[in-house]
């Protein structure tokens, strides 16, 4: 039930997207950051709020760093298998301003996890990186092929 209510969901949002872009002078890039990248992972993002403010902090920590390996390790490799038998135009090429900001996270979270404690200012060190990601990507102009 909760994965039928999740795919109408992500459903009904990337549906009314594409009048916001047109409509309106926010990147594409910062929606896919923000809206494409969250609503598919409100699940695990209350989960992680919920341990964090049971000072579980480390565990808060490890839910967001498992939300992004499973995009990278299960997503990502079904959506390509699924392009080569059905072409949907699923195509991976990524602009210096998506691997710069990919590389620039890894040695964030690798810097923050290194040491194996956690504590809430390196939590809030992580929401300023993503913060200043997202203000990058909101001025970040739109690819002109998409």
């Amino acid at each position: 039930m909760a994965t039928l209510l999740m795919a109408a969901c992500a459903d009904l949002t990337t549906e009314h997207i594409k009048p916001i872009l047109d409509h309106s002078a926010i990147s594409q890039y910062f929606i896919g950051v923000t809206v494409l990248a969250m609503v598919p992972e409100i699940p695990e993002i209350f989960n992680g709020i919920q341990f964090a403010l049971q000072n579980n902090i480390s565990l808060s920590l490890e839910v967001g760093n498992c939300i992004a390996v499973q995009v990278c390790m299960i997503q990502i490799p079904l959506l390509i298998l699924f392009n080569t038998f059905y072409d949907v135009g699923f195509v991976l090429l990524f602009s210096d301003l998506h691997l710069w900001a990919s590389i620039f996270s890894v040695i964030v979270v690798n810097y923050i996890f290194m040491d194996g404690k956690s504590d809430y200012f390196q939590g809030t060190a992580l929401v300023v990186v993503y913060l200043i990601l997202l203000a990058l990507y909101f001025f970040a102009p739109s690819p002109p092929a998409c």
